[in-house]
């Protein structure tokens, strides 16, 4: 049997977090009072997958929620291209798991929706496109400096017209 590295436990750790964020039974508890609550339901009814109601972009809730989705499975999708070195292995194996924990809301009476999943997978493909950008500067700091570079070339551009 293999053994787990070292390397894969903050990836593990915060798929665990996501699990947790995503399967309390009460969001706004989770996030305001700290609670975690687990209410299992057996015989969950899939058609909610494809439920286009639910979405509130008027809702603060709703888009910090959405938010969170984005920026939690970009960081998974980082931590997991760091731990197997393989950015094509990361995006599928983050891309499953964003189904897997809208399938498994499901089991935990909330609402899981396929448009979350591409939500998800939206924060993986930004954390994919941001991590090879950094790369192509030759780091987080000359990407930095670069984009800054780049933010003051286009205010000083307005100025001249």
């Amino acid at each position: 049997m293999r053994k787990l590295k070292t390397k894969h436990i903050p990836v593990i750790f915060w798929a665990l977090c996501i699990l947790v964020a995503t399967n309390n039974f009460n969001f706004q508890a989770l996030l305001f009072a700290r609670e975690i609550n687990f209410d299992l339901y057996l015989f969950p009814d899939f058609s909610d997958l494809f439920d286009l109601s639910s979405i509130h972009l008027d809702s603060r809730l709703y888009v910090f929620q959405k938010i969170g989705h984005v920026i939690s499975f970009a960081i998974l999708f980082w931590l997991a291209a760091r731990s197997i070195g393989d950015n094509t292995k990361a995006i599928v194996l983050c891309s499953l798991f964003a189904f897997f924990t809208e399938v498994l809301q499901l089991f935990f009476h909330r609402t899981g929706r396929l448009t979350d999943v591409l939500i998800d997978i939206g924060g993986i493909y930004l954390a994919y496109r941001l991590s090879g950008y950094i790369k192509e500067q030759g780091g987080l700091v000359p990407a930095f400096w670069t984009t800054l570079q780049k933010i003051g070339d286009v205010f000083s551009d307005d100025k001249s017209n």
